[in-house]
């Protein structure tokens, strides 16, 4: 039939120029080296270290995370009102982390924290509201980000390349919105906002900070990246264009690291007094492949949500904001210790969260 097209659609599109910029030119297309590009790269997989992390993944998660805890100083907490003493922080976390690692309700959670209490790992077993009032205390936020920097650190040796990112987790509340071009009220469903440093080789998180959902990216860069940059020597930081400012580009030259920023269609060269901005410009469109190889690493955080949310759920179960909050730094937690157990197994990596701990409490000791 005249003008069909070719049956190779990513061929086709390949030839008519649509699949990126600077392609090979069409008068020296090459059908066959074409289809090899589309195909893809592929990796190979270390099944036996694989094997052997996921069947061992729990029981060793279990352990690095009662190592950290113990490496962090138990204060009895009581009730001003007197009566019975809380619960000691280290089986608090441990609930905790019982409830977001098997994502079951807090009732189901019940059966796993007897087991524990068999093994002598808890003293008592709480009540399934007692859980859920874990995750809306205030001193455990900070706790929960001071245990999520200190599973990073055992691969600070390991990771100099950073990605940026944010993504949501859905909850069960709706807000009102007006829509505007319909002149209706509709319910949308509340959701926060996760944003996180990534190193790209091992999908470790360095630093986190929790948001709203409707809360803007670029202002959380730099807290986020001066948190890592205490731990670990940057090397490059690669980004979406929701983080392009001047501002973000000096502060991530000042800790000694590139910026993989890409930019807008609008931007323009003028330095306004940030000369990084004016040379990465410049390297953005003379070297646009090279620019983009290393963008390109920030797919890593992306592929860091998804190990989250598939292992550990997209949506929030918790109802309170501060609960909310702790849920996803407990997930995020959850995540490191997964990480930690797969690299350990894989790369043999001697972990000791103990020596962590102490680094971590010595920056911020309150």
């Amino acid at each position: 039939m005249k003008g069909a097209k070719p049956k190779k659609k990513g061929v086709y599109l390949w030839k008519k120029g649509r699949l990126g910029e600077k392609q090979m030119e069409v008068s020296h297309f090459n059908k066959s080296e074409v289809e090899k590009k589309i195909k893809g790269i592929t990796y190979s997989q270390d099944w036996s270290a694989y094997n052997s992390a996921q069947t061992k993944e729990k029981t060793i998660c279990e352990k690095l995370l009662l190592e950290l805890m113990d490496s962090i100083p138990d204060r009895e907490i009581y009730s001003k009102k007197g009566g019975r003493p809380w619960t000691p922080i280290r089986e608090r976390v441990y609930a905790m982390f019982i409830y977001a690692y098997s994502g079951y309700s807090s009732r189901r959670c019940i059966s796993d924290l007897k087991i524990a209490q068999q093994r002598s790992i808890l003293s008592n077993i709480p009540h399934f509201n007692s859980i859920l009032n874990f995750y809306s205390n205030k001193s455990a936020t900070t706790l929960l980000m001071k245990l999520i920097w200190m599973t990073s650190l055992p691969l600070r040796n390991v990771e100099e390349d950073i990605a940026v990112d944010s993504s949501g987790f859905s909850t069960s509340r709706f807000e009102r919105w007006f829509n505007v071009r319909t002149q209706e009220k509709e319910m949308k469903r509340h959701w926060k906002k996760a944003h996180i440093c990534v190193g790209v080789k091992s999908n470790i998180i360095t630093s986190i900070e929790i948001t709203d959902g409707t809360n803007a990216d670029c202002p959380e860069l730099i807290p986020l990246l001066e948190q890592t940059d205490k731990n670990f020597d940057m090397k490059e930081v690669s980004a979406d264009k929701a983080y392009l400012s001047r501002e973000n580009f000096e502060r991530i030259a000042e800790m000694g690291a590139i910026p993989y920023i890409p930019f807008k269609s609008n931007s323009v060269r003028k330095k306004l007094g940030s000369a990084i901005w004016s040379r990465m410009f410049d390297y953005f469109l003379i070297k646009r492949e090279e620019f983009d190889k290393c963008y390109h690493k920030r797919s890593n955080v992306e592929t860091t949500f998804h190990m989250i949310k598939r292992k550990f759920g997209n949506s929030l179960k918790t109802k309170k904001d501060r609960s909310q909050v702790n849920e996803i730094l407990t997930k995020c937690l959850c995540h490191n210790l997964t990480v930690l157990v797969h690299e350990s197994i894989g790369m043999g990596l001697e972990i000791d969260l103990g020596n962590c701990a102490r680094k971590i409490l010595a920056q911020q000791p309150n």
